[in-house]
């Protein structure tokens, strides 16, 4: 039987480590892998946690050079990388490795060294990659050594081939939870109320979210708003945020960093979650908001459109210009319509976002191709 060493060069823990864990944890094959991440205490607790076999190493922590440009951390992450062989020499001979998979899209850059070795290595990719980033340039330096991509959803893999790689080489696997069967009874009495999740930075682009509170609320709804923030990745716009919430007189509630495990009393307690993302790949909150059935308000972007079908698991829109349409279809919402909206969200997940059927796919490319 293959055993698979899984490389995970990560400095934060995010839906990328959440659905990893969720795969190995079910499927029949868990003991054949084995997780080399970084040495960052917060990476090291969550793989601790899981319960699967994991190495850490320090060579492999990122430093940042990608987004600062600073000579420094470019330097220090090339020395990381130089470094990093030896980690991975040791561990891929001492227990007997045959195949090593990158799990961040940045991991690419170690499929060098599994031809050095001689072992397939295989991809996953979380990420739409952009054309002119230094994300983009890695990939297609290190395309070369890669074997296979496994990318989460058509909009990653169209934005792969776009840099060139090869369609042959990428699969689509959408990511997927354990589906829940029973809806949550929610009431629409006399106010709506919405929720964000994610980063404080540009891509998330909460900003976006306050000023659709403020839409809604200017339009005579009554209004209540949630934020959990995974992390303040730029104080300037969460500033921005405090002032603008503060400046319009809205009712917003913002909770810093709650547990996975709490996240599913947020989804019962909120009537949509918002996605207002610049670009997404495919967001695991909209999976877990449906799972809960909770329908989603998105931006018609990328993985979002492939998850979310307009007036039936939720609500697309294009920007805030076009926004006044959403407004006037929760005006007419009632509680009939909400809660087919949200059976439509639990028979998503089911039938199109079902983690057995991830695993299935997924056992069958890693095990018997």
């Amino acid at each position: 039987m293959k055993k698979f060493l899984i490389l995970s060069s990560t400095g934060i823990v995010s839906g990328a480590e959440y659905v990893l864990i969720d795969y190995l944890k079910n499927s029949k094959f868990k003991d054949n892998f084995l997780i080399l991440h970084s040495n960052i205490t917060l990476v090291n607790n969550f793989y601790k946690d899981s319960g699967i076999k994991e190495i850490k190493c320090s060579f492999l922590n990122p430093v940042g050079a990608e987004k600062t440009k600073n000579i420094f951390n470019i330097i220090k992450k090339v020395t990381n990388f130089l470094f990093a062989i030896f980690c991975i020499i040791k561990v891929v001979k001492e227990n007997n490795i045959d195949i090593i998979l990158g799990n961040n899209t940045g991991d690419s850059i170690y499929a060098f060294y599994a031809k050095i070795l001689n072992k397939k290595y295989i991809n996953f990719i979380h990420d739409i990659i952009e054309k002119s980033s230094f994300l983009a340039f890695s990939i297609k330096f290190f395309d070369r050594f890669v074997d296979k991509y496994i990318v989460v959803s058509n909009a990653v893999k169209q934005s792969m081939v776009f840099l060139g790689i090869k369609q042959d080489k990428i699969k689509v696997i959408y990511n997927g939870l354990l589906p829940n069967k029973k809806i949550i009874i929610k009431r629409i009495k006399n106010y709506f109320k919405f929720g964000f999740v994610g980063y404080i930075d540009s891509t998330k682009n909460p900003e976006e979210f306050i000023e659709i509170i403020k839409l809604f609320a200017d339009s005579g709804l009554n209004i209540k708003a949630e934020i959990i923030t995974g992390s303040i990745v730029d104080k300037n716009i969460y500033y921005k945020i405090l002032g603008k919430i503060k400046k319009y007189k809205l009712n917003i509630n913002i909770i810093e960093k709650l547990p996975r495990e709490k996240m599913s009393d947020f989804y019962h307690d909120i009537h949509f979650l918002i996605v207002t993302s610049r670009k997404e790949a495919l967001p695991t909150v909209i999976l877990e908001a449906f799972n809960n059935s909770t329908p989603v308000i998105g931006k018609n972007i990328g993985g979002i459109s492939e998850i979310i079908k307009h007036n039936y698991n939720g609500l697309l829109y294009d920007d805030l210009k076009n926004f006044d349409k959403i407004i006037i279809r929760l005006k007419k919402f009632d509680i009939i319509k909400y809660k087919k909206m949200q059976r439509n969200c639990l028979k998503t997940i089911d039938k199109k976002f079902n983690l057995k059927s991830k695993i299935t796919r997924l056992d069958k490319i890693l095990f018997e191709e």
